[in-house]
């Protein structure tokens, strides 16, 4: 394959900057998180009194809506993660691959030119006279 051109200082930029996104994502779905939960928390319930009444402590609809809700999509929000975890170690391993690969092959290249044997030569033939 001679189209190949990776280059590990290139593939670490690339994961270098996955890894910000990542950290942005997490700081998003902590925010989410939160606005769930208030939003959870100030929609009130049925029961007398509302929320700070009798019914202190339960959720009412909008609440129970948004459990639901999150609990039917968690699955999805932690695939993200954890799709974007393994792509990256996925970019690093293949990275190490083909770079131990370029070395292997060179090594193996090296080794060949070492074993090399000089042909028999009539006599009074000198190495670098033609």
């Amino acid at each position: 394959m001679s189209g190949w051109d990776i280059t590990p200082s290139g593939v670490g930029v690339v994961v270098s900057h996955v890894g910000d996104v990542m950290g942005v994502l997490d700081k998003i779905l902590q925010a989410y998180s939160d606005d769930l939960e208030g939003a959870a928390t100030t929609a009130g319930t049925l029961a007398p009194g509302g929320a700070s009444g009798e019914g202190k402590g339960q959720g009412g609809l909008v609440a129970a809506a948004l459990a639901e809700f999150v609990e039917g999509t968690a699955s999805e929000l932690q695939f993200i993660g954890v799709r974007m975890g393994k792509s990256v170690t996925g970019a690093v391993e293949a990275t190490t691959a083909y770079t131990s690969g370029d070395l292997e092959m060179a090594a193996e290249v090296q080794h060949r030119a070492a074993g090399l044997v000089e042909p028999d030569m009539p006599s009074g033939w000198k190495m670098g006279r033609l």
